[in-house]
């Protein structure tokens, strides 16, 4: 096994561990050297199917880093992508356990249901529509295993970009006439703002982001399957989260998601 093979190993086995520990491990690229982009959707794939259980699927698909302000929390300059599975989904309703988790934040995002398979390359926002079924509000769980959330590019996309599970809203909405551009949402934390934004912040559009997966994928052979949700990635800076919190975050049109977060 020649050194770069090593390397994904290396990192692979690492991230598997802190994945089902719930402990955060040391960076992988530290101990045992940097590994391209392409290598770290590479080890992403493997992961993925390591953790998949009998009977999993993949059920659709987050986008990371599509917004200035995440880019500029995770020193990240260009969008990345991982899979959402049928473990992904998370019902809020009795509260988020921390027990799981190295140390979990929220973002607020638009999820995008897809109806027919979108595949790349030259996805235009035209083909987005036409694609898909509707729009849902959602809050994505992410959690970064590596140490202090230090990552490197290549170590957030091998950590299958940060995904810990999703909740989503309670509405699905045609895209025929919904403003995405312009759905606003506020993000509270124990009654105190947050933060508030607008669809805008995710690439221009949350349509633009599917657009921008699939071509993405189709570098992988990899497509957008009919049934599948894109998550297409936080409208503001995400937010860490402790016992005994009460998030609620609220959208323009796509309705409100409110949640504890306990032991």
């Amino acid at each position: 096994m020649n050194s770069k093979k090593k390397a994904e190993r290396y990192w692979l086995d690492c991230l598997v561990r802190a994945h089902t520990s719930g402990t955060p491990i040391d960076s992988p690229a530290s101990l045992s050297g940097e590994i391209s982009l392409d290598a770290a959707y590479a080890v992403q794939r493997q992961l993925v199917g390591k953790l998949l259980g009998p009977g999993d699927r993949i059920t659709g698909w987050k986008v990371g880093a599509t917004s200035r302000a995440v880019m500029s929390q995770l020193d990240i300059d260009e969008p990345i992508y991982g899979c959402m599975t049928s473990r992904s989904a998370v019902d809020g309703r009795d509260g988020i356990g921390l027990s799981s988790f190295c140390r979990l934040a929220v973002e607020p995002e638009i999820a995008i249901v897809i109806d027919k398979p979108l595949r790349g390359p030259g996805t235009t926002e035209a083909d987005v529509m036409d694609a898909a079924a509707g729009a849902m509000a959602a809050v994505e769980l992410v959690d970064c295993r590596i140490k202090d959330w230090k990552a490197t590019p290549a170590e957030a996309i091998a950590d299958n970009a940060f995904h810990a599970g999703i909740i989503l809203g309670p509405l699905r909405k045609g895209l025929s006439g919904l403003d995405l551009v312009h759905e606003g949402v506020i993000m509270r934390k124990n009654g105190d703002l947050l933060g508030s934004a607008c669809g805008v912040e995710a690439l221009g559009s949350p349509l633009r982001v599917v657009a921008w997966l699939a071509d993405k994928l189709s570098q992988y052979g990899l497509e957008i399957g009919a049934g599948e949700i894109v998550s297409t990635g936080s409208l503001m800076p995400f937010h860490y989260v402790s016992p005994g919190d009460r998030i609620e975050v609220s959208y323009g049109t796509l309705g409100r998601i409110q949640f504890s977060v306990v032991e």
